[in-house]
């Protein structure tokens, strides 16, 4: 749809009634800056020899066109808006990206798309239509599977709720992605392009939304309202959520499963799981195995991140991380998770060393992951922690002059572990 509205429409000619956009100038430059955070080309450079730049041109170019095309609800808007909150996140201001995802959320429910109708139904509605119920079906539940990723983040509620939409795209005789010649019924490896596999792009997306509903279960327990259970106060329910997910990762297809995953998509599927019950274990941390029930929950927790670690070096096997920002945060949890039982639990150690090594990798390509290592730093140095020399090395590669640098602490979060950052971004 989006290449369909890029050819044929006239960006200066005023909406019709219920008719539906999926292309505008704000939203290929949000776009094309999100591509540029993929590549060293230095064209894609503002400043020559600065690779913190690429894509800025077309960052600065989204937002000056934000201005002009914000008047009204609009899906390509809404849409452009989430890829410069990801740009933002990974190459830009933290700040300016949290703006982004709330200006994001509070267009795209103007919208109303559940009330935006449109049959998959050939004896009623033209080719078009029909696209656009597709369209519309992939879109409402990428809103919000987009959105608990970004919110289980930053540890709130969600704010875009389950849509009160059919998955048409799961149908395998009318959706798009059931066919074959469709490009995105395939998939081909990389960083070299060899024979094209498929993509089961339906099958993750279902797992996604699946997950999706499981999380925001969770975040509301984290986060009750006000006359709420506290978490630590509520372990059976904690217990029936952690069973939620245990269950979805065993149901998924077979070659979703984590034993056989190697599409980067159903990796990440496995990972995310495990980022969501470390946060959802954290609020039980003190408590003993006969206090909260079947297990040790910090020894669970300590657990789900060397599996969480698993597939980040799966990943990075398969397909290198250095271009993979979204990978910051899970290896930050994973850090964080363990570092304070480095000493008294030395088998924590690898896990944190790949973390750290996933961070100083991820640090060639955006500036915010060295950032997180310089917090690492801090923490260990104002808690006097003693790291061994295998991993102190992944520490001290980061940081030039630390000693001599005045550098003013930041409270931050990563998920739900406030670390002192002394640097000059948040994340």
């Amino acid at each position: 749809m989006f290449e369909e509205d890029l050819k044929t429409l006239n960006p200066n000619t005023p909406n019709q009634p219920n008719e539906l956009r999926f292309c505008s100038p704000f939203l290929v430059n949000a776009l094309l800056a999100v591509s540029c955070v993929y590549t060293t080309n230095q064209a894609t450079f503002l400043l020559p020899n600065d690779p913190n730049t690429r894509g800025q041109t077309f960052a600065r170019e989204a937002a000056r066109l934000l201005l002009l095309e914000d008047t009204s609800p609009s899906l390509a808007v809404a849409q452009g808006l989430a890829l410069m909150n990801t740009y933002e996140a990974a190459l830009g201001n933290g700040e300016t990206a949290l703006s982004y995802h709330s200006r994001m959320q509070a267009r795209y429910l103007a919208l109303r798309l559940d009330d935006v109708r449109r049959s998959t139904e050939a004896a009623i509605a033209g080719a078009r239509q029909r696209r656009e119920a597709h369209a519309l079906s992939w879109i409402s539940w990428g809103f919000y599977v987009w959105d608990w990723k970004l919110m289980h983040g930053l540890c709130r509620r969600l704010i875009i709720k389950k849509p009160n939409r059919s998955k048409t795209w799961h149908d395998e005789a009318t959706s798009p992605l059931g066919k074959k010649d469709s490009p995105d019924y395939w998939w081909f490896p990389y960083p070299v392009s060899v024979v094209p596999q498929k993509s089961l792009k339906r099958e993750i997306f279902a797992a996604e939304c699946n997950l999706a509903e499981i999380t925001e279960q969770i975040l509301e327990f984290l986060i009750p309202l006000e006359d709420g259970v506290a978490p630590r106060r509520n372990i059976e329910r904690a217990l029936e959520l952690y069973t939620k997910i245990v269950e979805w990762k065993f149901s998924l297809p077979e070659r979703l499963k984590v034993e056989n995953a190697v599409l980067p998509a159903a990796i990440v599927l496995h990972l995310t799981a495990e980022l969501i019950i470390i946060s959802m274990l954290r609020p039980f941390d003190g408590l003993s195995k006969e206090e909260f029930g079947p297990f040790d929950p910090v020894t669970a927790s300590y657990a789900h991140a060397s599996n969480a670690i698993s597939p980040i070096w799966h990943f990075r096997a398969l397909y290198t991380l250095r271009n993979e920002h979204w990978m910051i945060q899970a290896s930050s949890v994973c850090a964080f998770r363990v570092l304070l039982a480095i000493e008294s639990s030395p088998i924590q150690l690898e896990t944190f060393v790949k973390a750290c090594q996933a961070l100083a990798e991820l640090g060639e390509s955006f500036p915010v992951a060295k950032d997180v290592i310089l917090s690492i730093e801090s923490v260990v140095t104002k808690q006097r922690l003693r790291v061994p020399s295998c991993a102190q090395e992944h520490l001290s590669n980061q940081v030039e002059d630390k000693e001599d640098s005045a550098i003013e602490p930041t409270v931050v979060k990563v998920i739900d572990h406030t670390v002192v950052l002394p640097s000059r971004r948040r994340i």
